[in-house]
């Protein structure tokens, strides 16, 4: 069962002076949190949304001054990504281990204070616990409809992803939702990065026949956020 959150954006004046809003919404999927209908950003669930990097609340920081990023072929068919960072934005040299709840959460900024974004094990529960399966909108885009232990569903779009070239790239054919969890410095040489800071955080990426998986990416890069609401 939907339930609409507590909650509204206004988005300008009518000319009776009377403003239009969105609603924002949440559904019970039976889990330890309530979800969100819509992307930040969007006006139906169908719509991608606005892309941030992490920790960028305004998700208005797409350049990525200060921070270099070179790849390094490791000579085994895979690669190290070499981040030297030098940059106030996107949680800057010292972000927290968990930007949920904090000044830095996208969806607090940019809804409110009864919102949050999705911590790496709420995410998680979402991936495990839920029944996935995709759909064809009328606009004939493939979305995943997820559906929770107790039957109720949301429906996740392919949001696309802006890279460290600062491009969209493949706008409706792949899913990139940031979590709220960095990736601990200590835990990067493992996941093939090299950086004095903790350059990294982790997100869920899908396709339209991939099943959802947990992964991670320099947190300059943009992604889509899905909030969630306390039960």
């Amino acid at each position: 069962m939907i339930a609409a959150a507590a909650c509204c954006l206004m988005l300008s004046s009518c000319g009776d002076d009377e403003p239009q809003r969105i609603k924002y919404e949440s559904v019970d999927l039976g889990l330890s949190v309530r979800w969100a209908t819509t992307n930040v950003g969007a006006l139906t669930p169908q719509d991608h949304g606005q892309l941030f990097g992490w920790a960028d609340s305004t998700g208005s920081h797409r350049k990525f001054d200060n921070i270099n990023i070179s790849y390094r072929d490791n000579g085994d068919g895979t690669e190290t990504t070499m981040v030297n960072w030098n940059s106030v934005y996107f949680g800057g040299k010292n972000p927290p281990l968990d930007i949920s709840g904090t000044a830095y959460d996208i969806a607090i900024y940019n809804w409110n204070a009864n919102w949050r974004m999705p911590t790496m094990d709420e995410w998680k529960e979402l991936v495990d616990r839920c029944t996935w399966t995709t759909e064809t909108t009328a606009s004939g885009a493939t979305v995943w409809r997820v559906t929770g232990p107790n039957g109720n569903s949301i429906v996740l779009p392919m949001t696309g992803i802006r890279a460290t070239s600062n491009s969209e790239e493949q706008r409706s054919s792949i899913g990139c939702y940031w979590t709220s969890t960095l990736l601990p410095i200590e835990d990067q040489a493992a996941l093939r990065y090299e950086s004095a800071v903790p350059c990294a955080a982790w997100y869920v990426k899908f396709d339209s026949g991939t099943h959802p998986t947990l992964s991670t990416a320099v947190r300059c890069t943009g992604m889509a956020v899905r909030p969630v609401a306390s039960k």
